[in-house]
């Protein structure tokens, strides 16, 4: 096929290693589907059905020779039969007439997102054809039976809305929604994106006539429009994504984790549903799909992250800003060479830029950390554009330098430490708490979950002390308890803060003891009450592309 101009390639890889990427050039796009003419939207259809000054206008459209009203196309394909995905049944005649419209996803400007989303696609490729057929989800007692063909019937990357990345139907009753929680996923990002979770998307109800729910705000007040899938698959970049997926996305939907290293979380029981999403409608222009290899030769934030080590690299700047580059050679763990041509490429093409020899985010690192994440560049220009300033980086060098110092001495280890504005806690008109670091602890002095971590230089006296822990008295006074571990400049201040903070979940050391070791373990360099304090957190993961699969099914 590739000889004969029908498919193309590029050469990309993130969580996986760089091969090839396959797509459909133009010549097997006009070949596979149809393209000579179009049809109106449901959206289209139901504002004219309701609004007497777009009627003409929709009916111009549909008249132009461009729309076809003799017939129209479901979102999904609804005959398990005809999907790609399973073997075709010679007993079943094609119907005459069947055609499909190319989806976005063969467009120009599709394979550029499919492209930014690369991170995800490697995960959910893997995960969604066998899904139903692992031994990660249960049956009900009265819902599908056990040796039911589950074979994938369709599968749809969502181009529209801001929290479903895929959706996979299995057979009539089962859809399963696929969304990835990436670096920048915070509590606060993930609850606004959860609680519009279908704003901009189709839904509706199959097998009925005219099943469009147009998503507008009564979709959400109207109990009779919820819409809930069989199951949701979260595929999240590291522990912290983990953590907040469970705390924050597990009680919308039954929900499975899959982390970057493999392993999933708990088995969940499905649930038929009749409901569907889908993008709305639209008319793509498809363009010249092979031109993406223009583009990505173009593009210099796509071309420079290529590969495992070149995309953990990004990642981690972005979460510790101001790293030393001998540190953060160490934190990435790949092989010396490729850190360094992928570092040499991003300084190179303006991704990161080196001061001092401490690394920062550019502006077009900022923009493709974004593209990584599917968030706004605010978002990332918010924590990061301020490092671009000479003052601002010259006042946080200290600062930076011992937080830092941190991070490194957590990996070393064997410990993940994560940027502090992922564990950002706002309890709405009470107080905010944005800690430096935050990491995971299986067995510590005030139980398991997230710790915050604090480096502080210039409170020193019982006064700033008292002040600084006000974020952590206010939220402890509301029944929001965070537990603390706070390294101060010197021995002196770390007493303050232990004779201030009584009362609280907190811990206190000074700089130089954090330096030493061990901050985890049976014997740390914490103390409660004169006594040495045990700190046990789980190790780093270590991805690997070959481990992002499903179990294998059972016999």
């Amino acid at each position: 096929m590739r000889d004969s101009g029908w498919i193309a390639s590029l050469r990309r890889g993130m969580v996986e290693r760089s091969q090839h990427r396959w797509f459909l050039t133009l010549e097997a796009v006009e070949l596979l589907y149809t393209t000579d003419h179009e049809h109106l939207s449901a959206r289209e259809i139901a504002r004219a059905g309701g609004m007497a000054c777009v009627r003409p206008w929709v009916e111009g459209r549909a008249g132009s020779g461009r729309f076809a009203s003799d017939h129209e196309h479901l979102p999904h394909l609804e005959e398990p039969h005809f999907a790609p995905f399973v073997e075709a049944d010679p007993s079943c005649d094609i119907p005459p007439g069947l055609h499909e419209h190319p989806p976005w996803t063969v467009t120009a400007r599709g394979l550029q997102v499919c492209v930014h989303r690369l991170a995800t696609l490697e995960a959910v490729y893997r995960i969604a054809p066998g899904l139903m057929r692992s031994d990660q989800l249960t049956w009900p007692l009265d819902g599908v039976p056990l040796d039911a063909e589950l074979h994938m019937t369709d599968f749809r990357l969502l181009r529209h809305g801001g929290f479903y990345h895929a959706v996979a139907r299995y057979g009539d009753p089962l859809w399963v929604t696929f969304t990835y929680a990436g670096l920048h996923a915070t509590e606060r990002i993930l609850r606004r994106k959860q609680a519009h979770r279908f704003w901009g998307l189709d839904a509706y109800v199959h097998g009925r006539d005219r099943y469009f729910r147009i998503a507008n705000r009564v979709f959400y007040e109207d109990p009779e429009q919820v819409v809930e899938p069989s199951a949701q698959v979260i595929v999240v970049a590291d522990g912290w994504a983990a953590e907040l997926a469970r705390s924050v996305l597990a009680d919308s939907a039954p929900t499975l984790i899959c982390a970057a290293d493999g392993r999933w979380s708990d088995p969940v029981e499905v649930v038929p549903s009749r409901d569907r999403i889908s993008d709305p409608a639209g008319h793509p222009q498809i363009g010249r799909p092979e031109a993406v290899r223009r583009w990505e030769a173009r593009n210099r934030g796509v071309r420079a992250v290529n590969g495992p080590t070149a995309y953990r690299t990004l990642l981690t700047i972005a979460q510790f800003p101001a790293m030393r580059a001998a540190w953060l050679r160490e934190l990435v763990r790949g092989s010396p060479r490729a850190f360094n041509e992928a570092l040499d490429g991003f300084v190179e093409h303006g991704l990161v830029a080196r001061f001092d020899d401490r690394l920062y985010l550019d502006e077009l690192g900022m923009r493709r950390a974004a593209h990584l994440s599917r968030i706004l560049v605010s978002v990332i220009r918010s924590r990061h554009g301020a490092y671009l300033d000479r003052e601002y980086r010259r006042h946080e060098l200290r600062h930076n330098d011992g937080v830092n110092r941190l991070v490194l001495q957590f990996a070393r280890e064997g410990v993940a430490a994560f940027g502090g504005w992922r564990a950002e806690i706002n309890i709405p008109d009470v107080t905010q708490i944005k800690p430096d670091l935050a990491i995971l602890v299986t067995h510590g002095p005030f139980g398991a979950g997230a710790y915050c971590v604090e480096y502080e230089r210039s409170a020193t006296t019982p006064t700033e002390v008292h002040r600084k822990l006000g974020p952590y008295r206010k939220s402890a006074w509301h029944g929001r308890p965070v537990p603390l571990l706070v390294v101060s400049e010197t021995e002196r201040a770390a007493r303050h803060f232990e004779d201030t903070a009584s009362g609280l979940p907190a811990l206190a050391t000074d700089i130089a003891a954090a330096a030493r070791g061990p901050l985890t373990g049976d014997a740390t360099v914490w103390t409660r009450d004169g006594a040495t304090v045990a700190l046990h957190c789980p190790p780093i993961e270590r991805a690997r592309a070959a481990t992002l699969q499903p179990p294998p099914a059972p016999d």
